[in-house]
């Protein structure tokens, strides 16, 4: 397949999954959380497959444990302490596997029970537990957080393919560099201040809050995109890497797994959620 079939590809996958996400998070609370299951099962189902392609045993054993995780997150309701809680252990947790990608301490194989929890079913039933207890549920803050994650990417991968030069983590991912990350978050920022300002003023209803200006809250949400959304996908990459993977799964043409397209929007989730529940 030469490269022009490959564009096509993946152009048309991406044109209709995202139709699929959008129409998903828009048709109200049962379509977000339809989605949330799927990334989470498809995306635990592609990590374990990857660290034991022939071991069903535990492939099933860590789908179970992942359903349990996000049905026991639909307990504590948004606001508690527990909940808040639980992002930030959720948080810390995705700061051990930033820390991994530097200093390799974890061993897959042998855990792959806790990164399933930690990785999957706490941030993702976080998720779920944050939309079922909403009482004003908001499509326009979940789409502008994909929105956002994948405008970072886009702009990470044109700026850098046309300028980069110097390699971010090369032995992790040779094609990202520096130019493309700073340059797609510095587009990132600048577009999420204007929409903060002009468009996207009532997401939360923040345009009343004295804690925070909506422009001020889609910057955040942008660096979190941005920053934490990047790293994310690299402590994905070194995974794939680590067992001589190209992509997650196949479900996705010219795309990969599901769990190649949502990395960035598990990683960020914790982060994104603790700072919704502080407000």
């Amino acid at each position: 397949m030469n490269n022009n079939q490959i564009l096509r590809q993946r152009s048309i996958t991406g044109i209709f999954f995202g139709i699929g996400v959008i129409a998903l998070l828009l048709s109200g609370k049962v379509g977000a959380i339809t989605l949330a299951c799927f990334i989470a099962g498809f995306s635990c189902y592609e990590y374990v497959r990857m660290i034991f392609p022939k071991n069903k045993k535990k492939l099933i054993s860590s789908l179970i444990l992942v359903g349990t995780i996000i049905v026991a997150m639909l307990k504590p309701a948004p606001g508690t302490t527990l909940s808040v809680s639980l992002a930030f252990i959720s948080c810390l947790g995705m700061l051990l596997g930033i820390i991994n990608l530097f200093f390799p301490f974890i061993n897959h194989k042998k855990y792959h029970w806790f990164i399933s929890i930690f990785y999957f079913g706490l941030p993702l039933g976080l998720f779920i537990s944050y939309i079922y207890y909403t009482e004003h549920y908001s499509p326009i803050l979940w789409l502008g957080v994909i929105g956002t994650i994948w405008m970072s990417d886009s702009f990470a991968y044109l700026i850098g393919s046309r300028i980069g030069k110097r390699k971010l983590l090369e032995r992790i991912s040779p094609k990202k560099t520096w130019e493309g990350f700073l340059g797609a978050g510095l587009i990132s920022l600048l577009l999420a201040w204007i929409y903060g300002k002009f468009l996207f003023v009532s997401a939360l209803g923040i345009n009343n809050s004295k804690l925070i200006k909506p422009e001020e809250f889609w910057l955040v949400i942008a660096s979190l995109s941005w920053i934490m959304g990047t790293l994310g996908d690299l402590v994905e990459s070194s995974v794939k890497r680590t067992f001589n993977v190209k992509d997650s799964g196949k479900l996705l043409p010219g795309h990969g797994g599901v769990l190649d397209r949502f990395d960035s929007f598990i990683y960020i989730l914790p982060f994104v959620l603790f700072f919704l529940l502080i407000l």
